[in-house]
């Protein structure tokens, strides 16, 4: 009747159909198949039905295409070829990754860490388009259409996919020797309560920093003599003699290893934090 849509044909029965034919015989299709003859005859019984036509006519010996038959599958075999088609381009872009990834991280851990990073996966996978977005704030990835997110630290629970990709690191305390002349070194977390200390404010509680001792963890509340939203700028002013730091490894490694800055209260120091791609 006007109006109404097509029936829904069996996909299964449909190519079932196209390869009886192109093999000459049930039989021989089926063993392609690795399905039963009886089954592969059913499907294409099941078929006829749904279009009210014989496709095939058979015999004991022989096997032939009806008119219906052959207008059928002059059809159907485009139609079918496309479909394979289809399936062979997507276990392509499975196996041969291609296309744009969008990424985003950190301002200071993309300036620092992500350009080697990418450059390698570039020249591995030819055919991807990388897009790096450095941010400051925590992205939603589904929201803003961002394929994949470099994190360090515990992940919030979620239904996003997460997998540990690098090496730990660490948030270490640092200080100038000048600093260190003029304040004296701390001994114990307890002792920085009477030092002046340089705190992250992006960090939830930028003022309350975590440590180890023995199976316990603690958390002393310093007192910052100022903040900033970079670690690049707390690594400047721990270097100037400001205060200590706390600083990721790839910020204040370098500082260290040229003699400006040095690593305080190391026993204490929390388990090293992952990164994640998420």
């Amino acid at each position: 009747m006007p109006g109404q849509s097509a029936p829904q044909r069996d996909l299964n029965a449909v190519a079932a159909f196209a390869r009886v034919v192109e093999h000459g015989s049930f039989r021989a299709a089926a063993r392609v198949l690795g399905i039963p003859k009886s089954t592969l005859s059913l499907k294409v019984l099941e078929l006829e039905a749904e279009l009210g036509a014989r496709l095939l006519e058979r015999t004991t010996r022989s096997l032939r295409l009806t008119d219906a038959g052959h207008a059928y599958r002059e059809r159907v075999a485009p139609a079918l070829e496309a479909l394979a088609d289809a399936a062979r381009a997507v276990e392509e872009l499975n196996t041969t990754p291609s296309g744009r990834l969008r990424m985003t991280t950190t301002v200071e851990g993309g300036q620092i860490l992500i350009g080697p990073l990418v450059a390698e996966y570039l020249k591995r996978y030819p055919a991807v388009e990388v897009q790096v977005h450095l941010v400051d704030r925590h992205v939603d990835l589904i929201e803003e259409g961002f394929d994949l997110a470099l994190r360090g630290g515990a992940l919030p629970d979620s239904t996003l996919v997460a997998r540990k990709i690098a090496a730990p690191g660490s948030l270490r305390l640092y200080a100038s020797p000048e600093y260190l002349r003029r304040r004296g070194t701390p001994k114990h977390p307890n002792q920085l309560e009477k030092h002046d200390c340089l705190a992250m404010s992006a960090q939830s509680k930028p003022t309350s920093w975590g440590f180890q001792i023995g199976k316990r963890q603690i958390s002393v509340e310093v007192r910052a003599r100022s903040q900033a939203n970079s670690f690049v700028v707390l690594r400047d002013l721990a270097t100037a003699g400001i205060g200590i730091a706390r600083l990721p490894d790839y910020i204040g490694a370098p500082a260290h290893e040229a003699g400006k800055l040095r690593v305080l209260l190391e026993p204490f120091l929390l388990a090293p934090l992952p990164w994640h791609a998420v």
